[in-house]
């Protein structure tokens, strides 16, 4: 039994550390934003936000598909022209098309950098208001005051 006695603060130590130690189990905002624009923003309350990147993400990744679609179909179509006009016509229609997506691609690469960074803020901001110095008095009769910092 003097074992035990001597033993248990260890044990709770190493019970608390285990506690204190799990992993997050959930996605944090940082990580939401970073696999789908505007789902961290969605996490964190900021509705109007998170529907604008969510949108604007969406958006951009339909005029890509669609303008590979239709670059691919001139492209096709002029590799089976029989004249030169129709062959030039439908090159410079394959390749306004390729432009326009190679500009959605960009503008969808920007709106996922502004969201991880407008994430990324949000999270620091949080993070700041999380550090606060409390001091508090316990019991006055036995002069107990507590400090306590978290960061």
């Amino acid at each position: 039994m003097l074992a035990w006695f001597c033993l248990q603060p260890c044990f709770a130590l190493q019970g608390e550390a285990a506690q204190d130690s799990q992993p997050e189990t959930g996605l944090s905002s940082l990580k939401k934003s970073l696999l789908i624009p505007g789902w961290g923003q969605l996490a964190e309350k900021r509705y109007v936000e998170g529907i604008l990147f969510l949108g604007a993400e969406v958006f951009s990744i339909y005029q890509i598909l669609y303008n590979n679609h239709k670059g691919n179909t001139y492209y096709s179509r002029y590799r089976d022209a029989d004249n030169v006009e129709d062959a030039v016509r439908y090159r410079e229609l394959t390749e306004d098309y390729d432009k326009k997506r190679n500009i959605f691609i960009l503008a969808a690469v920007g709106i996922w950098a502004v969201n991880l960074l407008d994430i990324y803020v949000i999270v620091k901001k949080k993070e700041k208001q999380k550090l606060k110095l409390q001091l508090q008095s316990v019991d006055y009769k036995g002069m107990a005051v507590t400090l306590h910092f978290s960061f």
